[in-house]
């Protein structure tokens, strides 16, 4: 696939053709006595390559000149030579977009893989030979400035996300080339699923995003060993974060926590209609049993959950995923802020890493909620109480 619409220049057309190729009439008159001057002529850059190397007159016929032919030698013109592939409408980038590059490298860079900054530098490195990685980069960056500055630039992180999207669609019908395009596939779903991430109503699109990231490692990064991301596995991220452990408390509020979400999550049963929500709902009470012993155990669990979405067929994920799925986006509710808790205390050193989880959460909660039918708001009633303690705590 082609991100960049690069096309391959067409070759010069032939300057010159056998009918009318320059000649030089040798002619010398000898004149006794006096020195005979040289002839002078424009001197042409016309020739074949043999005859530049060699420092001689190219005749400059063609298909092949009269000295290549006669020395029974492949004739090739330098115009016959196919240029470096260009791109032909190179994308403008603003110095507003530089603004947002340099944001990008300095604080709005994906958290993940944890302790990764420098993978995300080597990302930025060859960022300009991909465009679908660089506006995608460019769109984290303007809704992730968006979120901590006073001025608003959704306007622009949605029209770079929509250039990376369109790009990146483009790209993956096509095979991957190299282990730079297959790094910067990856990098660029990591950067379009945590820009969703930010966005105020921008759940099911996390979701759908969530589960590009799993169907894009598993076809561009067939040899993970090779990838910038090759530490970033369900293993070595849990490892990861126990490494950022001193210690693993479950103090007395924390447990009444986790048992009154347990409950809520219990109660959910009867509006699960679906295996995939069934199973869903499986995982989320288990990591919560695991975390009335190890929160940060229970913190490791969640990926079991995420790559659920990975492996779900897409008739089964569709349906999770429609707007009007109420279970559904309950239950993802419910995830969402059990998540956030227990992330509270397995990342506490690098929580300032996710500044906005949070709000957002909580505003994804309270959205889901303005929009239940009659009958289920009693469901939601758990996650609703995290959103509205952030409302108190935040304004938002």
């Amino acid at each position: 696939m082609e991100i960049a619409k690069l096309t391959l220049l067409p070759p010069s057309p032939a300057e010159s053709s056998s009918e009318n190729a320059l000649t030089v009439k040798n002619t010398r008159t000898r004149t006794r006595g006096r020195a005979i001057p040289r002839k002078g002529h424009t001197k042409s850059r016309k020739g074949c390559l043999n005859c530049k190397r060699r420092r001689v007159k190219c005749p400059e016929t063609f298909p092949e000149c009269d000295n290549c032919k006669r020395l029974g030698i492949t004739c090739e013109y330098s115009s016959m030579i196919p240029p470096k592939t260009l791109q032909s409408t190179p994308t403008q980038f603003s110095m507003e977009d530089l603004r947002f590059f340099h944001h990008f490298l300095s604080h709005a860079y994906p958290p993940l893989p944890i302790k990764g900054d420098e993978i995300w530098k080597q990302v930025a490195t060859i960022s300009h030979n991909f465009n679908f990685l660089m506006h995608a980069m460019l769109g984290l960056a303007a809704s992730h400035l968006s979120l901590c500055d006073t001025t608003e630039f959704s306007s622009q992180a949605l029209t770079h996300r929509v250039h990376a999207i369109r790009l990146f669609n483009q790209r993956l019908s096509k095979p991957c080339v190299s282990k730079a395009e297959a790094d910067a596939r990856y990098a660029t779903i990591m950067a379009l699923t945590f820009q969703s991430s930010y966005m105020p109503e921008g759940m099911i699109e996390f979701m759908i995003m969530l589960r590009g990231c799993t169907v894009v490692s598993h076809t561009v990064i067939p040899v993970l060993e090779e990838s910038l991301f090759s530490g970033f596995t369900a293993e070595s991220h849990a490892e990861r974060v126990l490494s950022l452990q001193q210690y693993d408390p479950v103090d007395e509020l924390l447990g009444d926590v986790l048992d009154a979400a347990l409950t809520s999550v219990n109660n959910l049963r009867p509006i699960c209609n679906s295996v995939l929500e069934v199973r869903f709902l499986s995982v989320l009470g288990r990591i919560l049993k695991v975390s009335k012993t190890s929160p940060v155990e229970g913190f490791t669990e969640i990926c079991s959950a995420y790559m659920i979405f990975g492996e779900t067929s897409e008739v089964e994920f569709n349906h999770f995923t429609e707007r009007s799925n109420y279970a559904a986006q309950i239950i993802m509710a419910h995830f969402f802020v059990i998540e956030y808790i227990l992330a509270a205390i397995a990342l506490k050193p690098i929580i300032d890493s996710f500044p906005f989880r949070r709000v957002i959460i909580a505003n994804w909660t309270k959205e889901i909620s303005k929009k239940l039918p009659s009958g289920y708001e009693e469901y939601i009633l758990w996650p609703l109480e995290f959103a509205e303690l952030c409302h108190r705590e935040h304004g938002h």
